[in-house]
């Protein structure tokens, strides 16, 4: 049943990761199309409108996936640590991906609220929770013969 459990994990983290890459595809998008926006209304003579006021789709998809999708995501992947009874370190440090969404949930307000050398971070601590989710992911992969060779390496005494 653990072994069940452990593979759930497996693919819940692959799954974490592409909401990752999602995020950084949506976030960059919007950037680009919030700029040419602005180049273009400043062409107009017009007055460019600000970013918070004009959200356009891609902005509100990183939005609905950083604050809904991911924090259910690593609730699940926390979850299914404890049911798959990883180790303690495992659970821990799955657990600290959690707590890194909430800084991220944080540093999204503190940018919204316009200081920007404190929001920067957000795109930093983006950073972390991708390098983490990497890490857990390949950490504790339950297909394949990736476990049973370090096994038998381990226990060869290679």
């Amino acid at each position: 049943m653990t072994a069940r459990f452990a593979k759930i994990y497996s693919v819940v983290g692959a799954l974490m990761l592409l909401e990752f890459l999602a995020q950084f595809y949506t976030i960059a998008s919007s950037g680009f199309t919030t700029v040419a926006g602005q180049i273009a209304n400043s062409a107009n003579g017009s007055e460019a409108r600000s970013a918070v006021q004009e959200v356009d789709l891609f902005a509100a998809a990183h939005a609905v996936i950083g604050v809904f999708i991911v924090p259910l995501t690593i609730l699940a992947l926390i979850a299914l640590s404890w049911l798959a009874r990883l180790p303690r370190r495992t659970r821990v440090l799955t657990s600290l991906l959690f707590l890194l969404w909430l800084f991220q949930f944080g540093l999204a307000f503190v940018g919204f609220a316009g200081i920007a050398p404190i929001a920067g971070l957000h795109g930093l601590n983006a950073l972390a929770l991708v390098g983490l989710g990497i890490y857990l992911v390949r950490r504790n992969w339950a297909f394949g013969g990736r476990g049973s060779a370090s096994t038998a390496t381990l226990t060869a005494g290679h």
